[in-house]
């Protein structure tokens, strides 16, 4: 995204990486809003390529799953669409590249800096020399770890799971996991669907996480004789106060995406922020001081999302939550519009609790209120309260 608008612009601009087109372990899933900043990069409806166009899997519905319980919730055409990675990632770099900004299909080996100046040598012996590097490789990055200290196993997940041949299935599936917190997904692609389970790294193992995909796998009728190709990957999860302390930005260098801890800490989805990131990084690169305004717009608006999602977290994976959710969900419209919302985007976590009143569901509701405020026991009002309603408006702000 990023090199798209710059070299569009007139910048030359190098992109390196030596190992496109992959496979990633990931979802694939890609929610409206992103689907939305890819359409306004390429012209193309929903897609980065029109020349093959992208294959994608429709979702019809969203199954959640907590213990025994169980909701289907159908999803609106156009909200959610998944791809699997390499033909979605191919298709950015083509557009990057018919723009204008050359690839170099290399391996990053070392990054240095002299006289403003940086010198990124590659393992065929080839370098390339630029005023400016934007790290968009990921959490364990060669540019973080040279620019920035590398996350900690507290601040990251662990996302481990299978790629499972099987026909399309235009279901997706979220299972909450009590121990450790975190979710297990099922995400439809064509010809296949990847199915994983992600949990903060400092509670659990790579070892653990395949064992509950596993075992979740060994009982989902689909994917009964399917084959199994295993994959797991560090995602960053930053705590509220991690987020806080992050520099995405400094002289002469920006982190883009995961590199910049820029994932929600709830769902785990980084694809928007990614592309968000490379289009504020892009237009960063056109004013005086790229460095300082592109840490302001990422503050501004991606880190105090991730932020939001964060404050919540804690309490979003307490099973009597998880439960409680699920059983809303299975005869509440209203819970239905919110996660819809949610899966595409359009719900922001700011105004969520405020939403979630408008409901009608008071218990879910109330719920999600505690959360935030677990650390403050003494100041907590019944529903409806008074001060209740004064605090949700000064945590919330206005309702969007």
């Amino acid at each position: 995204m990023a090199a798209a608008a710059l070299a569009s612009g007139g910048a030359r601009v190098a992109m390196a990486d030596g190992s496109h087109p992959r496979e990633k372990p990931c979802g694939g899933g890609v929610t409206r809003r992103a689907l939305e900043l890819i359409r306004a990069l390429s012209g193309i409806d929903g897609h980065p390529s029109p020349d093959p166009p992208v294959p994608f899997a429709p979702v019809g519905r969203v199954r959640f799953e907590a213990g025994a319980r169980a909701a289907t919730v159908p999803l609106p055409a156009g909200d959610l669409d998944v791809f699997a990675r390499e033909p979605f990632d191919a298709a950015l770099v083509a557009t990057a590249v018919a723009r204008g900004a050359s690839l170099i299909r290399a391996r990053a080996t070392s990054i240095s800096r002299d006289a403003g100046m940086w010198t990124v040598a590659f393992a065929d012996g080839r370098s390339a020399t630029a005023p400016w590097i934007l790290g968009a490789d990921g959490a364990a990055g060669i540019v973080r770890k040279t620019v920035a200290r590398p996350f900690s196993r507290s601040q990251l997940s662990i996302a481990a799971g299978s790629y499972v041949d099987a026909p399309d299935i235009p279901e997706i599936v979220i299972r909450f996991v009590d121990r450790p917190r975190g979710y297990l997904w099922s995400f439809p692609r064509p010809g296949h669907f990847a199915v994983g389970t992600c949990a903060q790294a400092d509670e659990t193992s790579t070892r653990e996480m395949h064992a509950i995909t596993d075992a979740w796998l060994d009982r989902y009728a689909p994917a009964a004789s399917g084959h199994r190709r295993r994959y797991a990957w560090p995602i960053p999860s930053l705590s509220a106060g991690d987020v806080d302390a992050e520099r995405p930005a400094g002289n002469g260098w920006l982190l883009l995406g995961d590199a910049a801890g820029l994932v929600d800490p709830i769902t785990r989805e980084g694809i928007f922020f990614a592309l968000r990131s490379g289009q504020l990084a892009a237009a960063a690169l056109t004013t005086a001081n790229p460095a300082r305004q592109y840490a302001a717009a990422v503050r501004d608006e991606l880190y105090a999302e991730v932020r939001r999602a964060a404050r919540l977290k804690a309490g979003f994976f307490r099973p009597r939550f998880t439960s409680l959710l699920v059983d809303a969900l299975q005869h509440s419209a209203g819970i239905r519009d919110v996660m819809i919302d949610l899966v595409a985007g359009r719900q922001p976590y700011r105004g969520l609790k405020r939403r979630l009143l408008r409901t009608l569901e008071v218990g879910l509701a109330w719920q999600a209120l505690r959360q935030d405020w677990a650390r403050e026991p003494r100041q907590l009002s019944a529903p409806g309260s008074r001060r209740a309603r004064a605090r949700s408006r000064r945590d919330d702000g206005p309702a969007r």
